[in-house]
């Protein structure tokens, strides 16, 4: 997804640029809270909801929505009902800014509120969305809580050096191989299910280890785990980059099979990287770079319900200079070679940006090329990146809409 009030690295060379926003409130005190036993297991007939029909969804961050004089009742009403006329069918809520926290209604230990999270954005949001037929998934950026980072020094990742991993200002990278992360992290998903069970699912994105290389996760946890499985092995090699790859993996499935016991879908977002000359980078090679391992998490029966793959040609034609390999047109391509990555293992979603990335501005008619030009790969659906940027890009949506008929035939 594109930047919004922090960062948000990608898989790419050179990175993009970085943004801000104002600091809130230093976070209050937090304390590590156990692994939550299911409150009660759902029948063997429930199953998570699974995406059907085609998808037509806008990933909506409420921190470009401040300043508009609304109420949350009244900015979830406006918003739903402009989706409903766009053709949407699913809206992914950024749930928990990773930096200024949370945009629902939370009391578990760490956690703080924006406005919006205190005037229980995401309960209207429910409310009016599922009254307009529009599913609801709460989106989340990894593991990453800058109040638990605050909190818990020994819950950090770690470089070789022994440095927490800050790639950037706003990263807050926690290793999910410390026992007491997970515990909290699936404590912080029972609190936002308890009190939102009617969401219709989660989605990770852009879980990583490391955003690219080798600098990361080397915590006291890692390197004894480490040592412990590979006793001949030395860290920063080939086994090591396995290693790490398959901590991030079980985290991420402990995250489905969480959402699916309480009848959720899950969802994993991902950049899909490019190569120079066009071609979409194998799993292992990403597996490699960053930890995230998509044919681990297919491989398992665990796996999530859908797969949204980033494949943003503008991101590519700034990082190498390139818009003649990089175009609308390249979209069709890399969403074929999506589909032959994801094997049919999980439904796939392709993910496209309305951001320029420095490339260029993308007007109405480029998003208009782009999204038939993903169509004609024949994804299980479109996300659109992001519905602020929608409402600003001229044509945007009657183009769009255009191009979405082609869902329904």
């Amino acid at each position: 997804m594109g930047p919004s009030t922090e960062v948000t690295n990608r898989n790419s060379i050179p990175p993009p640029a970085v943004s801000s926003a104002p600091a809130l409130a230093p976070a209050p005190g937090l304390r590590a809270v156990p692994a939550p036993e299911p409150r009660e297991a759902p029948p063997a007939s429930v199953a998570p909801r699974r995406t059907r029909e085609s998808v037509r969804s806008v990933r909506f961050d409420a921190a470009y929505y401040y300043g508009r004089g609304l109420s949350a009742r009244q900015l979830a009403e406006q918003l739903t009902d402009s989706w409903a006329a766009r053709g949407v069918n699913v809206v992914y809520f950024y749930a928990y800014n990773r930096v200024y926290g949370a945009r629902y209604t939370t009391h578990y230990p760490g956690n703080i509120m924006e406005d919006y999270g205190r005037q229980d954005l995401l309960g209207h949001m429910l409310r009016a969305a599922h009254a307009r037929g529009i599913k609801v998934i709460a989106w989340f950026y990894g593991i990453q809580h800058k109040q638990a980072w605050d909190a818990h020094p020994d819950w950090r990742e770690r470089t070789r050096d022994g440095a927490d991993y800050r790639p950037d200002a706003d990263s807050y990278f926690l290793c999910v191989r410390n026992p007491e992360v997970m515990g909290w992290w699936l404590g912080f998903l029972d609190d936002l299910l308890t009190h939102y069970p009617d969401l219709d699912g989660i989605d990770m994105a852009e879980s990583q280890v490391d955003l690219w290389g080798d600098h990361a996760c080397y915590c006291d946890h890692c390197r004894a785990q480490f040592a412990q499985e590979r006793p001949h092995d030395e860290p920063g090699g080939p086994a090591w980059r396995s290693f790490r790859a398959a901590g991030l993996t079980q985290a991420l499935l402990a995250t489905t099979r969480f959402a699916h016991r309480r009848g959720l879908e899950s969802h994993v977002t991902s950049t899909f990287t490019a190569r120079r000359d066009g071609s979409l980078m194998p799993s292992r090679e990403i597996r490699d770079a960053t930890g995230f391992d998509l044919d681990a998490l297919l491989a398992s029966a665990d796996r999530p319900d859908v797969i949204q793959a980033e494949l943003i040609w503008q991101q590519w034609a700034a990082a190498y200079g390139d818009r003649k390999t990089f175009s609308p047109d390249w979209t069709y391509r890399a969403v074929r070679e999506a589909k032959r990555m994801v094997g049919g293992r999980s439904a796939l979603i392709c993910h496209l940006e309305v951001t320029d990335f420095g490339s260029g501005s993308l007007d109405g008619r480029g998003l208009g090329l782009t999204v038939a030009a993903a169509m004609r790969g024949e994804p299980d659906g479109i996300d659109i990146y992001g519905a602020h940027l929608l409402e600003r890009t001229e044509g945007a949506t009657r183009y769009l809409q255009t191009a979405w008929l082609d869902l329904e035939h």
